[in-house]
């Protein structure tokens, strides 16, 4: 067996680690154990990652680990969890302990061992330049939205402004095409979808030549526009294939799912709440939840749709090839009557001026 030179610390809440998970570990890598509550800077020491056993069925819980591990912040510590199922809420909650991977039990040595190969490989994203900077803040306030929409966690868009104003920077310091070549190593597929549709409207804006106000809107818009996604299985969101009518049938609740959170929630302006529940509206009516049409739809919902569609088309996914950003854009012309025609031409701005390449 190959014996990786990055040593693993194993963090268990249980008084002592599982036996099953350490002994796998210790099957392929250098491994040590550590208690959460002795868990510090000096515990962690130069290891490379922390595979995290500890429960998160409730929000105390969840809450006790992120301030265990909130001392690691500033430190390049990557970290993988195994949670008790394949839940949503596990899933979520994880994401905001920093999980780089989330792994349900029950667990095979396959898959621990794959998704650990994956996570030690993967560059480490410096988060002292703009674009690392940039890509951390967005997935912080995508990490908050989620735990926001599945506990009793408070944010309101006023704290989210400061995460949208990084990345605004960042992409007016490196631009869009190296902020998509950023945003598609990070490991879950929906965390990708969304700061790319972030991206492009921030970045469709600047080209446009929009004040900082707007920026924002967009920016802010884009982070919150598939919050509603927070209560559609994980197993549907992050499915390696093509989606089963049943399932599609799901996904389309999300910005209903998403407009009832904000609602219930608050926090929120009916703006950003229009965003959310109207991303997927059509100019000729044929969009969903509401079918609304023409006036009735926002220039920003228009904005952000527009970006939201561009983004999902050149994205690659296991079931289908990206497009170029030129074949993206053919094709969303060609989609009469469906999208603002003077937003949709001056997208072309994005396609001229940006060698994207995601």
């Amino acid at each position: 067996m190959r014996l990786l030179r990055d040593p693993i610390l194993l963090v268990h809440a249980a008084a002592q680690p599982c036996p099953e998970l350490q002994a796998a570990l210790k099957a392929r890598y250098a491994v040590s154990s550590c208690p959460l509550e002795k868990l510090s800077p000096d515990a962690a020491g130069k290891r490379s990652l922390l595979v995290v056993d500890a429960p998160l069925n409730l929000e105390h819980q969840a809450q006790k680990l992120r301030k265990a591990l909130a001392q690691l912040t500033n430190r390049l510590v990557r970290r993988v969890f195994v949670v008790e199922e394949n839940n949503r809420v596990l899933a979520v909650r994880a994401n905001a302990c920093g999980a780089e991977a989330v792994l349900p039990r029950p667990l095979t040595r396959d898959a621990l061992y794959r998704t650990i190969d994956r996570v030690l490989h993967d560059p480490v994203t410096d988060t002292r330049d703009a674009g690392g900077a940039g890509l951390k803040a967005g997935v912080s306030a995508l990490e908050d939205i989620l735990h926001f929409a599945t506990s009793g966690f408070e944010l309101t868009q006023d704290e989210l402004y400061t995460h949208g104003d990084e990345i605004i920077e960042a992409i007016a310091e490196i631009g869009l095409s190296e902020w998509a070549e950023l945003v598609k190593r990070h490991h879950s597929r929906t965390f990708r979808h969304s700061l790319l549709v972030t991206g492009v409207a921030v970045g469709f804006g600047q080209l446009l030549g929009v004040g900082h106000l707007d920026l924002r809107r967009l920016a802010l818009g884009s982070l919150l526009h598939d919050v509603g996604k927070a209560e559609i299985p994980v197993g549907i969101l992050e499915k390696p294939g093509s989606l089963t009518p049943e399932e599609t049938e799901a996904m389309r609740h999300h910005p209903g799912l998403g407009r009832a959170i904000l609602q219930r929630k608050g926090g929120f302006s009916a703006e950003m709440i229009d965003v959310v529940a109207h991303h997927h509206e059509m100019l000729d009516g044929s969009g969903y939840p509401d079918k609304l049409m023409a006036n009735q739809i926002t220039d920003l919902v228009r904005a952000v749709t527009i970006s939201d569609i561009f983004a999902a088309l050149i994205e690659e996914r296991a079931y289908k090839s990206r497009l170029s950003a030129t074949e993206a854009y053919d094709l969303m012309c060609g989609m009469t009557g469906k999208l603002d025609p003077v937003l949709l031409r001056e997208f072309a701005h994005v396609i001229m001026r940006t060698p994207l390449a995601v």
